[in-house]
């Protein structure tokens, strides 16, 4: 054996029965190609029929099929370590491990949300640690309290050394963190640095997932580094017909397969642009557009003024319109356009019956470490218009 191929996809739920969907054998001989094939199994199954736990927020769950598809493509390692994987407690949680198996990792109790899963791959040992951000509920981003069930907390110093004494025992070491700003092309200086982090450390690979579409990608001191892969598939309707209309990059994703060489431990990789095609069709996207559209992302890693530009234009109008009504409510002084969107942002709660209480939500923002640092950037560069 010369080579050890392992294949990696963005995030994956379907709501929906997978029954329909339809992923192009071109991609299916892309992921059969590699000894491991690695999923982010984004969303939990739903519990047995009349549980409902007590959490102030949507719920999100996958339909029991989801494991037999996935594994019928091949997948035999998933990572679980997400925001979502709690969101239906304890019993989502068991039901989702119980269907996949040990072939799931990065969630549990203490011990194993932070356990290197490592595989044997003929005589080469190759861990995979998944980590998580700190909001909702289902990270130990305590670390005075370590009780319960859970995913590991990526901003942990745990973590740092969880690194350190896997390198000392596995011959590769691929860290799979689920954090960043959702639907931006960029990632924040601040992930950017955690992930070098895990670099520096040891690990031999950083993958990506949870912004919900494909970001760039570099590599540093030699070793790959996946901000963000983007949905392999995410539907979280009922039905097939919903479409993210104001989310432009929700249907295209990035696969990527890590190339292992044994003799000479070099490791190489190939990007794999996908697409979703309503909801029922995974298949390759080859369109020129698509490749220009990495390249500008990888370009915003290397150039300081076009990362800038890029943070201007794409950050401040995510946390201007998505989160600082929402503060203004309580902490802000107030402007015509900001009360304007504060008011609007109220009233559209009213009519989809969410709540407005504003002191959950905050507390989950910023337990958000990178969700936290995006507004008090903004708050810095722009100053909310003020003088």
């Amino acid at each position: 054996m010369s080579s050890i191929r392992l294949f990696f996809c963005g995030d994956f739920c379907s709501k929906s029965s997978t029954r329909p969907i339809n992923v192009s054998e071109d991609l299916k001989r892309k992921i059969t190609s590699c000894e491991l094939k690695v999923c982010n199994f984004e969303v939990p199954l739903k519990p047995d029929e009349g549980y409902f736990p007590p959490q102030e927020r949507e719920r999100f769950y996958q339909h029991d099929d989801v494991p037999e598809f996935l594994k019928g493509l091949g997948f035999n390692l998933f990572s679980i370590a997400t925001n979502h994987t709690f969101d239906w407690d304890d019993a989502g949680f068991l039901k989702t491990k119980e269907k996949l198996g040990d072939e799931a990792f990065g969630a549990g109790n203490y011990e194993n949300a932070y356990k290197v899963k490592t595989v044997d791959v003929e005589g080469v040992k190759i861990g995979f640690l998944a980590v998580c951000f700190a909001a909702y509920k289902g990270v130990f981003d305590d670390v005075t309290n370590h009780d319960g069930l859970s995913c590991a907390y990526i901003n942990d110093h745990k973590v740092n050394h969880v690194i350190i004494e896997a390198k000392k025992e596995v011959d590769y070491l691929i860290i799979l963190p689920h954090d960043g700003i959702e639907y931006i092309d960029i990632p924040l200086p601040e992930t950017m640095a955690r992930y070098r982090d895990f670099i520096d450390y040891g690990a031999d690979a950083v993958i990506g997932t949870h912004p919900h579409c494909p970001q760039g990608w570099e590599e540093y001191k030699g070793k790959p580094i996946f901000y963000s892969l983007g949905n392999f598939l995410f539907n979280s309707k009922d039905g097939y017909s919903y479409r993210a209309w104001n989310r432009p990059h929700w249907y295209e994703g990035l696969c990527v397969i890590l190339i292992i060489e044994i003799p000479t431990h070099r490791i190489s990789y190939e990007v794999i642009n996908t697409k979703n095609v309503d909801n029922m069709g995974i298949v390759i996207d080859e369109a020129i557009i698509r490749c220009a559209h990495n390249n500008q992302l990888c370009n915003y890693l290397i150039d300081d003024e076009a990362y800038k530009r890029c943070f201007q234009q794409q950050m401040c109008t995510i946390v201007l319109d998505k989160y600082l009504p929402r503060f203004d409510t309580t902490f802000h002084e107030f402007t015509f356009k900001l009360t304007i969107k504060a008011a609007i942002h109220y009233a559209w709660n009213k009519i989809r019956g969410k709540n407005n209480g504003s002191d959950l939500w905050m507390q989950w923002f910023l337990k958000h470490d990178i969700q936290r640092a995006s507004l008090l950037r903004v708050m810095k560069n722009n100053r909310l218009g003020h003088d």
